[in-house]
């Protein structure tokens, strides 16, 4: 074997070593997108969690339905509390926003949430009062998200739980 056919040897040897580390790199960042999807959902999930809870504590479950129905008569403290709370979920919901945008959210359970979001807090009168009010303190792409949905609410669909509620404990106790 001469020398140019060692060089020919060489480079066809590069070749390989380039192609087979250009997989390896493309696997790793597939693994890193999956890690990073998956932090991101079980970030959010704690999140969304904690949230919840404390909604429903003794303290300020009051408050948080007091202010979610927008009752004018609300206690000062009741309505900090609720104030505080909206902004949390809104700024939550601004987050899983952006994590969308950016790919770290599948757009599957990024559209659960937006649902949920709809269907939970921005269907009800003193959640829209609260956007009204802030709405200036989120990102230009997420108001016009907000308003949007708000915007596509149906009369009457704040209260959608509650009734859905009613009518499956009359329809299982009819069942019985």
């Amino acid at each position: 074997m001469d020398l140019e056919q060692l060089a020919n040897v060489g480079e066809f040897v590069s070749g390989i070593a380039v192609v087979a580390s250009l997989i390896y790199l493309a696997v790793q960042i597939r693994q890193n997108t999956q890690t990073v999807k998956s932090s991101t959902l079980s970030t959010n999930t704690l999140n969304w969690s904690s949230m919840l809870v404390n909604i429903a504590s003794d303290d300020t479950s009051n408050a948080y339905l007091n202010g979610m129905i927008g009752r004018e008569d609300i206690e000062p403290q009741q309505l900090l509390q609720f104030v505080q709370m909206a902004r949390a979920m809104l700024v939550s919901f601004e987050t899983q926003h952006y994590q969308y945008l950016n790919g770290a959210l599948d757009k599957e359970i990024y559209l659960g949430y937006e649902r949920a979001c709809t269907d939970q807090f921005l269907a009800y009168p003193g959640f829209q009062m609260i956007w009204e009010i802030t709405r200036l303190h989120f990102s230009p792409p997420f108001v016009d998200l907000v308003d949007g949905l708000i915007s596509g609410i149906d009369d009457g669909a704040s209260y959608a739980i509650a009734e859905q509620w009613t009518q499956l404990a009359r329809q299982r106790r009819l069942d019985r």
